[in-house]
C-alpha cells in the first residue's frame, strides 16, 4: 500500500509562452536571401537532383505551418516537392501546386534516403521548452478543486535517427491535490524511437519515466495511409508506479498491464476522425472509448464517451498552440514554449474509470496532422 497516494490524477497541460527555431546552416549561395523563410526549420536538406527539399520543424502542432515555411523561400528556386522529418524520420511527401499532392513513401525510398543522408544530430538545435502542467479535479466541500501546478524546463537529445532522449526538470509551483512535496525534481525521462515501416506502417517505442507517474516500457504500433480515410492502431505497455519524496525515489512493481487497439474513420469534408477503441486501461479497468475528433486549422476538439467495468463517463478534450513562441536564440541554442497544451475533462470523475498515462506523443494524433486532407483544407 502506498500510504496516502492513492489517488486519481487528471494529466493535462496548462497554458502559454513562446517558441520559434532558428537558421539553418549548409545553404547554398542561391539559397541566401530565403534564409529569413527558412529560419523555423532543422536538418534542412535540399536534393537539387530531385528538387525536393527535406526539412524538420519543432516550432508548430500544425505540420502545414512548417510547410509554409519551408514552401515559400523555395518558390523562386523552382523547387515545390517537399518530405516533412519527425526525429529524422520522413513522414510522407507533399508537393504544392494548384493543390497539394500527397505521396506516400515506399520502404526502398526511405532506406534510399537514410544511405544518401546519414543522420547528424549537428543539424539540431540544443532546445529547450517550457512547459506547464496543470492537474486538477473536483474535490470536497472543504476545497472544490483540487488542483497540482507545475513548470517543466524539457529536452530532447537526437541520439539516432528516429531516436531520442526526452529529459527534463520539473519545478513545483502549487500543490493542492495530493501529499506531493514541493520538490524539484525530475520531468518525465524516456528514451523513444519512432519508426516508418514502410509507407502506411509506423511505430513509437519508449521506455523510462512516463506522464501521470508511469515508468516501464511502452509500444504503438499504426497503419495509416495518409492518402486514405480509414487507420487501426494497437498499443501495449507494461508499466509501474513511481515517486519522487523529498529524498531519494520510491517504485512499485511493474504490474499495470496495457493493451489497446482501435480503429479510426475520417470523414473526408469535415477532418472530423470517429475513432473508437477499447482493451485493458491501467488497474485492470476493461472497456471501451468512442471519440469523436474535428481539427480545425492549428486547434483539434473533441468529443469522447467510455464505459469500462469502473464505470462510465464522458466529456471533452482539445489540443491548441501556445503562443507567442521563441524566448531567446543563439547559434546552437534556442529557449522556447511546447508546441501544445492538451488538456480533457470528464464529466464524471469515477474511480480510474478508462485510466492510462501520457508518453510524449500518441501515435494516432501525430499521424493525424499529416493526413493529406488536412493540409489540403488548410492550402489555398
Amino acid at each position: 500500500m502506498r500510504s496516502g497516494l492513492r489517488r486519481e490524477k487528471r494529466h493535462g497541460l496548462a497554458v502559454w509562452l513562446l517558441g520559434i527555431a532558428l537558421l539553418v546552416s549548409g545553404l547554398s549561395d542561391g539559397l541566401a536571401q530565403s534564409r529569413k523563410g527558412l529560419s523555423n526549420l532543422e536538418n534542412l536538406l535540399v536534393d537539387s537532383t530531385e528538387h525536393r527539399v527535406y526539412y524538420e520543424q519543432r516550432l508548430y502542432r500544425n505540420p502545414f505551418m512548417g510547410l509554409l515555411d519551408a514552401a515559400q523561400p523555395m518558390a523562386a528556386n523552382g523547387i515545390q516537392t517537399f518530405v516533412p522529418l519527425y526525429q529524422g524520420v520522413p513522414i510522407a511527401q507533399y508537393r504544392l501546386d494548384t493543390t497539394v499532392t500527397t505521396t506516400i513513401l515506399s520502404r526502398q525510398e526511405r532506406q534510399r534516403f537514410a544511405k544518401q543522408h546519414p543522420f547528424d544530430s549537428r543539424a539540431y538545435k540544443f532546445d529547450f521548452r517550457l512547459q506547464p502542467e496543470f492537474i486538477a479535479q473536483f474535490g470536497y466541500r472543504e476545497q472544490t478543486v483540487e488542483a497540482k501546478t507545475n513548470l517543466l524546463l524539457q529536452s530532447q537529445l537526437y541520439l539516432n535517427r528516429g531516436l531520442v532522449l526526452n529529459w527534463g526538470v520539473l519545478f513545483p509551483i502549487a500543490n493542492h491535490l495530493d501529499n506531493q512535496g514541493l520538490n524539484v525534481r525530475p520531468a518525465p525521462t524516456f528514451l523513444n524511437q519512432f519508426l516508418a515501416l514502410d509507407g502506411v506502417n509506423f511505430m513509437s517505442l519508449s521506455a523510462g519515466l512516463f506522464y501521470s507517474d508511469q515508468y516501464g516500457v511502452n509500444v504503438q504500433y499504426r497503419h495509416a495511409d495518409l492518402t486514405k480515410n480509414w487507420s487501426y492502431g494497437l498499443e501495449t505497455g507494461l508499466t509501474g508506479f513511481y515517486f519522487f519524496p523529498q529524498n531519494g525515489f520510491y517504485y512499485e512493481s511493474m504490474n499495470n498491464l496495457l493493451i489497446l487497439a482501435d480503429v479510426a474513420y475520417r470523414l473526408p469534408r469535415h477532418d472530423v476522425t470517429i475513432k473508437v477503441s477499447g482493451g485493458q486501461y491501467l488497474h485492470h479497468d476493461r472497456g471501451v472509448r468512442l471519440d469523436l475528433i474535428r481539427q480545425l486549422g492549428n486547434v483539434e476538439v473533441g468529443f469522447y464517451a467510455t464505459k469500462t467495468g469502473n464505470g462510465g463517463t464522458g466529456g471533452f478534450n482539445f489540443a491548441i498552440p501556445l503562443a507567442p513562441g521563441r524566448i531567446v536564440q543563439g547559434q546552437r541554442v534556442r529557449l522556447r514554449t511546447t508546441e501544445e497544451f492538451r488538456w480533457e475533462y470528464a464529466y464524471s470523475r469515477g474511480y480510474n474509470i478508462a485510466s492510462r498515462y501520457k508518453v510524449g506523443y500518441q501515435l494516432d494524433a501525430l499521424l493525424r496532422q499529416y493526413h493529406s486532407r488536412y493540409i489540403q483544407d488548410q492550402y489555398h
